[in-house]
């Protein structure tokens, strides 16, 4: 989410009603494109609204459980056994 679209999954959201011809986020160890297509103008500025928001207002500024849900942290299975790292990104990345 971010400040103008406070929501979980934004983009979930804009899949279900955009006219997008691509829309996606790709990740790399050192940084993250975000493409965006469609064949509909207004479709477009909408789009590209919406990921700019995310990109330079996102929820993770003002909300550290969003970053640490979205990026990677440790987590423990089980009390015995080691620390794992999860996380959103970090899956994406590996």
């Amino acid at each position: 989410g971010s400040r103008k679209y406070p929501i979980k999954e934004p983009f979930v959201e804009l899949i279900k009603g955009s006219l997008n011809t691509f829309l996606n986020a790709m990740t790399w160890p050192d940084k993250t494109a975000y493409p965006v297509a469609s064949c509909n103008l207004q479709d477009f500025r909408n789009l590209t609204d919406v990921y700019l928001d995310a990109v330079f207002h996102p929820r993770c500024i003002s909300n550290e459980k969003t970053f640490e849900q979205e990026g990677w942290h440790y987590e423990l299975d089980d009390a015995s056994g080691p620390m794992t790292f999860k996380g959103v990104v970090f899956n994406e990345m590996k």
